[in-house]
């Protein structure tokens, strides 16, 4: 693999360099969400803006949102490369390969549900002082949600994230049921190997019984998933749908006031590998 010269990390970019699946990993959303940050925060992470101290509090919750969803990104590519490389080793046993397999995907799956959660704080960005003063006092985009629902709280979010928030809610159920079963219920991540492809499962009454307690987003007919398609096809949706609330954020924050916003990307030495996979471009094996 070439040299870099970010090992890994954020980096401000330019036009003809944010591009879909290359080295980097180009995000509107992590460009408003940093933009936001340079705008309020030192390169040190200190207040550049005179506020009260109720709101510097929120400010502080956003900005390390904006960190932990860019560390969880990072982790994607991360966690999908070791995946990869643990497959394809010949000097691992293919029952350790199982092992480390599975706690890769559930580390996968986990991250995911993170990322969902750390939008609960980005969308503060978007909001008037009023609305963020009744915003949710919680850390959970599912409350966030029944929230919004509520008929007396219309006005305390803008119309188009309630729009958001009812978009997402759908894709939202399935990876929390996926990472509920495993961590809360102790369900165990089954892999099988047909025509050399990997499928995978969480059942249901035990290890031979012939259900998937799964989402089925694959819309299969089989009971097992293929794992690539899968775990491919989760990642698409939380990847969308961050992409749809970064031109929610960057509308909302042009109407407000002025915004002074920059073009910026991740990279790390597993990024190439990851966006080719998920451009099925490259698969495991």
């Amino acid at each position: 693999m070439k040299q870099r010269l970010v090992i890994k990390g954020t980096i401000l970019t330019y036009g003809e360099k944010w591009v879909v699946g290359n080295e980097d990993y180009s995000s509107i959303l992590l460009s408003v969400a940093n933009s936001w940050k340079s705008n309020n925060f030192s390169p040190q992470d200190e207040l550049t803006v005179n506020i009260e101290s109720w709101k510097s509090r929120e400010f502080g919750k956003i900005k390390s949102s904006i960190y932990g969803y860019t560390s969880d990104l990072h982790n994607l590519s991360i966690n999908y490369c070791f995946l990869k490389e643990t497959l394809e080793s010949s000097e691992i046993n293919k029952h350790k390969a199982n092992l480390y397999v599975s706690l890769l995907l559930e580390n996968y799956f986990t991250n995911i549900r993170s990322l969902y959660d750390f939008l609960f704080h980005i969308i503060k960005i978007c909001l008037t002082d009023k609305q963020l003063k009744t915003y949710p006092e919680t850390d959970s985009l599912n409350k966030l949600i029944k929230f919004s629902k509520n008929k007396n709280n219309k006005e305390k979010l803008p119309e188009r994230i309630q729009h958001f928030l009812l978009d997402i809610e759908p894709y939202l159920d399935e990876i929390r049921t996926i990472r509920d079963f495993i961590v809360h219920k102790g369900k165990e991540i089954i892999i099988t190997k047909k025509d050399n492809q990997l499928f995978i499962r969480i059942p249901k009454t035990g290890l031979y019984s012939n259900d998937n307690l799964m989402p089925n987003i694959l819309n299969s007919l089989e009971v097992d998933y293929n794992m690539e398609d899968y775990i491919r096809e989760l990642t698409k949706s939380i990847f969308k749908y961050s992409e749809d609330l970064g031109m929610i954020l960057l509308i909302e924050l042009f109407e407000k006031e002025k915004f002074d916003w920059n073009l910026y990307s991740i990279t790390n030495y597993c990024m190439e590998d990851f966006t080719e996979f998920m451009l099925k471009q490259k698969n495991f094996g």
